[in-house]
């Protein structure tokens, strides 16, 4: 697994109104992700989406990890156990992202699997917007129950509340 590396085929185009909805969801209210003008300001070409926006671009990305790479395991047998975040620069509306996935390392410790997975995405002129590095650790030894997904969704859901689209 280590060593492997492949570009995610989508690309992700940020726009307007993806920015303001999802800083309204996450209760980030600074100006630049709502007025251009006030993104400008800041010297900015257009809204300036909130640092966390790239969790929908790096959700596609472990999916697809999971799917294709990693399908051994099942999400219940996996949990997220660090995650940092390289930020190259601010991420804008009207940017068009890629993402590169690699398996950076694997090992096994006291029969869990420990792998470190690395996101790099980048902008449609193929420059650096983000790295996240995530720490993972997996066992397919471990057996949920056969509601766990449903559980999981009902807590997920449980706080949620509607967004207004712009």
């Amino acid at each position: 697994m280590v060593g492997q590396s492949y570009r995610i085929d989508d690309v992700y185009e940020v726009g307007k109104a993806k920015v303001a909805e999802f800083a309204r969801a996450v209760q980030n209210f600074h100006p630049a992700h709502f007025d251009v003008d006030a993104a400008a300001a800041l010297g900015h070409d257009d809204l300036v989406a909130p640092p966390t926006f790239m969790a929908l671009v790096g959700f596609v990305a472990q999916r697809r990890l999971f799917e294709e790479t990693l399908s051994c395991y099942a999400m219940p047998q996996i949990l997220q156990v660090d995650q940092r975040f390289a930020f190259h620069r601010p991420l804008r509306a009207g940017d068009r992202l890629s993402c590169e996935v690699s398996i950076v390392s694997a090992r096994k410790v006291a029969g869990t699997d420990l792998i470190v997975v690395e996101n790099d995405i980048f902008d449609q002129r193929d420059q650096p917007v983000m790295t996240a590095t995530t720490t993972i650790a997996a066992s397919t030894d471990i057996q949920a129950p056969d509601d766990f997904l449903d559980v999981v969704e009902k807590i997920m859901m449980a706080g949620t509340v509607a967004v207004p689209a712009i």
